[in-house]
């Protein structure tokens, strides 16, 4: 396997995550426990099992709660940086481009909602990508999706994407929400985002991938949820509870 000098992630964590917070509660998504640990602990911990050093970390709401906790938590194994997005209610894509001056080199992009095994960093990581190209890290294994209405889907021409959306009728595999991202991505975002006033990354995606530029990394057999409602916060904890915190790493 191919060892990269790839060190620096960015993760979004500035969304409310309605769907997943009890209705008396008020606890920022990033910060909702699985199985005793914040979400985002976990991501941070995977990340640095992988080989990542700092990791950017895209606040918005109450994230004044989440960079407090994340600071407090012993031997995360990484360097953070905070960066505030106060438009936290606009799509992700605006969330990016706040770290868009953390962002002049290929770095690691991945959701704070999203549990994986280290072993899918380091398979993304691997693969060997076109000068100026992005990659996103997929799963072709379509069946073992959780919650598949609600999945990000993927059609791949030739290892490259072609389409992405939730909406696609017909696709070839699933986003896992961990990306390859450089400075390529940032223009694309910025560029949809002053003719739309708004840009969610798979607008960004999009419009890379239509310039062959967005790879699709197969992960294999790899484990990984999107904890993104409470049913699937209970398949989780299923998960962490059968194949432990690093989801089957070897």
């Amino acid at each position: 396997m191919t060892e990269s000098r790839t060190t620096r992630a960015i993760i979004l964590a500035a969304g409310m995550g309605s769907r997943l917070r009890e209705a008396d509660a008020e606890l920022p998504k990033p910060l909702r426990p699985v199985s005793g640990v914040p979400l985002c602990v976990r991501v941070l911990r995977t990340l640095a099992a992988a080989g990542i050093r700092e990791a950017v970390v895209i606040t918005g709401y109450q994230g004044d709660a989440v960079r407090a906790e994340l600071l407090a938590e012993p031997d995360l194994g990484v360097e953070l940086t905070f960066v505030d997005n106060p438009y936290f209610q606009k799509k992700n894509g605006v969330s990016l481009l706040q770290a868009r001056a953390f962002i002049d080199r290929e770095c690691v992009l991945t959701m704070s909602d999203h549990l994986y095994s280290p072993e899918l960093v380091r398979r993304l990581l691997s693969a060997e990508l076109p000068e100026g190209a992005s990659a996103l890290a997929v799963d072709y294994d379509i069946e073992r999706c959780f919650d598949l209405d609600d999945a990000t889907k993927v059609q791949v021409e030739r290892g490259r994407i072609g389409r992405i959306g939730k909406e696609l009728s017909t696709f070839d595999c699933i986003d896992t929400g961990v990306f390859r991202i450089g400075p390529a991505l940032v223009r694309e975002l910025e560029r949809v985002e002053a003719e739309r006033g708004d840009c969610s990354l798979s607008d960004g995606v999009q419009a890379l991938a239509g310039r062959g530029k967005f790879l699709a990394v197969d992960v294999g057999d790899v484990r990984w949820i999107d904890v993104d409602t409470p049913s699937a916060l209970e398949r989780a904890e299923a998960m962490l509870r059968v194949f432990g915190d690093a989801l089957g790493d070897e």
